[in-house]
Order: C-alpha cells, then structure tokens, then sequence
C-alpha cells in the first residue's frame, strides 16, 4: 500500500505543477489596429509559445487558416489578413490556455488617416459632364492620377453655407468651410479608377467648385454650375457646441478571459454639421471612429479600479437649414441613386413602414397625389392636426404605431410614424436621433426626419415641434408648425441617421441595446466571457459650453 500512496502523491504533484504553469497568452499590441485585406498584422505579446504547432489565432470567431501565419515566436505572431474576416476580437489559443481578446477593424469600413504622399503627381480634372448639375446627378469627373481604387480618397463640392471667421476649416481634408465631401452614407461613389471618378452630386452641393483628394494631394478646383430650378438649400447662422457623453462600468464580475466591449455613439458629420472634432476623452479609446461609433475596450475581470468612466468631449458645429422648393419643377423619382432608394424605402427596426396601419394611413392622407413633395406636406399636415404630441415616454417596448391607434405619442413616435408613412408612399426618408439643445443650454433626447427628392436633395421635417411641442429656442419663428418642415434650426445635434445596424464582434457575446435612446443603434455594450457580471450607467449627452 506504501507504494500505492507514493504513486498518487507523485500523480497529483504533477497535476498541481502542470496546472500552475500554464502559460496563459497574453495580447499586449496589435498593429495596425485597423487593416485591410492582404495586410501584415502583428500581434505582441508573451507566451504565444516557440512553435504554432496546433495553436491559431481567431479574428472575430473565424479562425485563420494555415496560408495565413508569417511566424510564430514566443512573443510576436505575423499574420497576412485573409479577404474573408472582417472585424471583431482577436484571440490566441495555444494548446495551454486562450488569451483575453482585443479588437481590430477592417479598413473596409472603419475611416483612417491618410498621409500624404507629396513626391507623387497630383490628382487633375480635364473634364465634367454633365456640366450643369443638380444634386442626385450622375456626374463624370475625367482626368489623371485619381488612384486604382479610391480607398480614402475624396470628392468635394461646393456649399452654401454662411462662414465664420473663426472657423476656416470643417474637416480634415478641405480648405475651406464652405465645401462638403461626397457622401458613403447617401452611397454617391459609384466607379473610381486612374481616369475616370463617376459619383452622385451630394445633397448640399450648390454652383462654385469641384475638387478630388486623393493620397497624393489635392487637385485645382475646377468651376461647377448647379441648375437649382427646383430649389436651393442653405445653412446660415453656425454655432459650435461643447458636449459631454459618455458610460459608467462598475462592480464587474466575470472570468479571467473576459471583455466589455463599448459602442458610444459618434456624432455624425453632415451639411448642416460638418464640424465633428473630440477634444477630451477620459479613456483613450481603442478606436475613435468605427460603424458611426466610438470603441472602448475594457476587462471584465472584478478590478480594484471600482468604477471606470469612458468618457469624450465633442466640440461640433451646427448651422440652421433653410430650403426653398419649386414641387412643380422636381425631376422624376427615376433619377434618384437605385442604392439610395431601395436602402430608404424599407422597413427596419425603428420604422414600421410594412404596418398594415401605416400602409392604409398613408394610402388614406395621399389619395390621388403623385408629387412627393406634396405626399409629404399632406402627411405632415395631417399628423400635426390629428396627433397630440407628449412629453417623452419612458416605455421602450412601445411600436410607434400605437400613435396612430391612440392619436398621442412622444417625439419618437411622430418621426417614426412620418419616416414609415413616406417610405409606405416609396420616398426615400430617414429618422434622425440626437439631442435638442434649449436656449437654457439644457439639452433632452430628440428625434425628427429628412426625406430625399429627385433634382434636390434631403429635406428635413420636425413633426413633434411643428405639432406644438415644448421647446426654448433662441429665435422665435413665425409659425413652428410651418418653419419645421423643410427648415431646422441650430439647435438639433444629430447622433445617428436611420438605423444603424452593428454585428457583434463575436457570435456568442451578450449584447446591450438601448431603445428610444440618443442613437439608434442595434449594440451599445458586448460582453465575452462564459460568466460575466457588471452594471453600466450611461449618460445622456450635456452641453457644457457654446459659441
């Protein structure tokens, strides 16, 4: 029996040692952070192990095939990305243990930096067509040195929009603050190579000048001609607003390998607000600009640093805009961008547009109608004279239908109602969510709309104050209900336009959504790990300063 004990001291002993030396990997760097296919991506850190053998690495829960491992050492692993992942966590599993993830983007759709190469030829336009112009337009830029693809690169038009002295520059990449870029999310780039540019004039493009930047430079502006026979958009009287937002994670409880990933929204960049720069952060983030959103990362683990605050400062300009439209002289719907169209006229997880209510509301208020313009001032009308509007509701689990079956609702309810009656009637509409500034400086979560005609552009509609909503504006208009359709004021900062849908970065995480919030946005918090546990706060966004 004396040796029997012997053999199970010597077998536990070897168990005790293997399990406390098992070397955990540990990812400390990724770099670049933010790749494209066919990248050399290398990942740092310690105990990856000295050979590969059956360990592998795992970009948003796909795993790397063989081709793709450069080398494999103790402390650095290079890997060429593979056209098939796209962007999530990246984890090293050895034959040890797994290691806790980090986030990486795909180029292909996360914004990064460009330097500029200026020992190479310059971009040149030789030639526009059509010449005259008008926005939705399909135009032809003809010239040199454009690129292959256009990754990065940029078209810009010219706006109407009235210039602050102390504000020469609205974004990185323009001159002047009186120009904006041709848009991915109203999807303008159509082909892009050396030659040949074709894209559809934004909205907000007005008569002045075209220009093309690309990594190289930027080339000489040359002379555009808008034809606004069916009306002119313009954006006056700019204020620049200081605002703070963020989250709170604390009393985390979870797994060693566990992660909290964070999507704070990010304001977005339009026509009427085209200045959109983070001054401050608490947290650097892991990155700054990705899906409209900004990405923190931070572990799960129970932490002795309590509670942890991510948090950023936005200093963005917003200008009033103003329209005047000729409905008679409107270009025929044929000629709006297919992509457009089809994306803007669905329904989707805020606008109830496939209702059976809404399709016969909508089919109701219209009747005989053919003219958009006039199908959406006939819906407008009608909501305002038939809808009481409420102060905002704290139920989320609400359809906004329930406006048209109990004539009340919040401000919610009549943006998604007049979103989802115009895509019922097939005119391209969007809901914009964001924060109402009152002259007071408080600020409240707020939604409103836009909705797209051919030969004009984006026209914006708040149905909520034109229907008599409470609201301190600085300036007193005429008559609300007939000022905010088609004109807006200074005073809506824009968080997201229409639903914006993010895939988890990896399939099996726990996913916090926030409905009826600031952004509408299908992930705010992700969490990995088999048992995690914490509790998040975040802030509605505040503003701190203006001028």
């Amino acid at each position: 029996m004396l040796w029997l004990a012997v053999v199970l001291v010597f077998v536990v002993s070897s168990v005790t040692f293997n399990f406390h030396t098992k070397k955990i990997p540990v990812i400390e760097s990724i770099m670049p952070p933010v790749g494209a296919p066919g990248d050399l991506i290398i990942i740092k850190g310690k105990d990856f192990g000295s050979l590969r053998d059956t360990s592998y690495i795992e970009f948003g829960g796909s795993k790397l095939t063989a081709s793709s491992y450069v080398s494999w050492t103790d402390n650095e692993i290079k890997v060429v990305l593979p056209a098939n992942i796209k962007d999530g966590l990246v984890v090293v599993e050895t034959k040890d243990a797994r290691s806790k993830p980090a986030f990486f983007a795909n180029t292909t759709a996360a914004p990064v930096a460009v330097s500029h190469n200026t020992q190479t030829t310059m971009p040149l336009i030789t030639s526009i067509s059509p010449e005259k112009i008008f926005p939705g337009t399909l135009l032809t830029i003809k010239g040199v040195n454009f690129g292959n693809s256009r990754e990065r690169s940029k078209v810009y038009f010219s706006t109407d929009r009235e210039i602050k002295k102390e504000d020469q520059s609205i974004q990185s990449g323009s001159e002047d603050s009186d120009f904006i870029e041709a848009s991915d999310d109203d999807f303008n780039y159509v082909y892009w190579n050396d030659g040949e540019i074709r894209l559809y004039v934004p909205d907000g493009a007005s008569s002045g000048f075209i220009s093309v930047e690309t990594p190289k430079g930027k080339s000489a502006k040359r002379k555009l001609v808008m034809d606004s026979k069916a009306g002119k958009k313009s954006y006056i009287s700019p204020r620049t607003y200081l605002v703070q937002f963020g989250v709170d994670i604390d009393e985390t409880n979870g797994d060693k390998d566990s992660d909290i990933i964070l999507r704070c929204p990010r304001p977005f960049t339009t026509p009427a607000q085209p200045n959109v720069k983070m001054t401050e952060y608490t947290q650097e983030p892991v990155i700054s600009e990705f899906q409209h959103t900004i990405i923190h990362q931070t572990p799960g683990a129970k932490s002795a640093l309590g509670k942890r605050t991510f948090q950023q400062n936005f200093a963005i300009t917003v200008y009033e805009t103003r329209t005047q439209i000729t409905a008679a002289k409107l270009e025929s719907g044929e000629k709006i961008n297919d992509m457009l169209i089809s994306s803007f006229t669905k329904p989707d997880a805020c606008v109830p547009s496939d209702s059976e209510e809404v399709v016969e509301l909508a089919k109701k208020i219209t009747a005989a109608e053919k003219n958009p313009y006039n199908k959406a001032i006939l819906i407008y009308n009608y909501m305002i004279q038939n809808f009481q509007i409420e102060k905002p509701s704290k139920k989320s689990g609400v359809s906004p239908v329930d406006l048209i079956k109990h004539k009340k609702g919040d401000a919610y309810d009549f943006a998604m109602i007049f979103t989802a009656m115009l895509r019922a009637c097939g005119i391209p509409a969007v809901p914009d969510s964001g924060i109402l500034v009152n002259s007071d400086l408080k600020s409240q979560n707020h939604w409103w709309a836009e909705f797209y005609l051919a030969g004009f552009g984006w026209v914006p509609v708040d149905p909520a104050l034109g229907a008599g909503m409470e609201f301190q504006s600085w300036q007193k208009y005429y008559e609300p209900s007939q000022f905010y359709f088609g004109n807006l004021d200074g005073q809506h900062i824009v968080f997201s336009r229409g639903w914006n849908e993010i895939k988890p970065s990896a399939p099996n995480n726990r996913i916090v959504q926030r409905p009826k919030s600031y952004a509408l946005q299908s992930i705010w918090e992700e969490a990995s790990g088999k048992s995690i546990k914490y509790s998040s706060y975040w802030s509605n966004p505040v503003v701190i300063g203006v001028y």
